[in-house]
């Protein structure tokens, strides 16, 4: 398989290995999800029915249909190519997502949400300082 999928000049065939090519579509689909601009209606679905008051990196994905936990398997290679720009921070959640490098603060501080009075969809806005 791997002198198949192989360029030409270098004695393949040049044919795209399809196991790749389906793992770019389905990060094409999560990056969608991610993006959440409303004119998917199936992104919207799954913001409601999947993923509810959680985001994409808490969502514990044991539930649901095969491809769907096929796609959540993915998080970690869609996280590692993501640059995020937290501007004011309004439209990120401070325990749910990755804002920093360490994840999201929910994975690593759970009690965080009741020691600090912050609910757990709190706008990272909340406590960041503007200058």
């Amino acid at each position: 398989m791997e002198q198949i999928c192989k360029p030409k000049e270098e004695g393949g065939l040049g044919i795209r290995s399809i196991q790749t090519m389906n793992q770019a579509l389905i990060l094409k689909h999560l990056w969608r999800v991610l993006q959440n601009d409303g004119t998917l209606v199936w992104v919207d679905w799954i913001w409601r029915y999947r993923l509810q008051h959680s985001t994409l990196w808490t969502f514990n994905g044991a539930t649901g249909s095969w491809g769907w936990k096929k796609m959540v398997k993915l998080r970690p290679l869609l996280r590692s190519g993501l640059i995020y720009k937290v501007g004011n921070g309004s439209t990120f959640k401070l325990w749910q997502d990755i804002w920093h490098d360490q994840g999201p603060l929910y994975l690593s501080h759970p009690n965080g949400p009741t020691f600090t009075g912050l609910p757990m969809n709190s706008p990272l806005s909340r406590v960041l300082q503007q200058n």
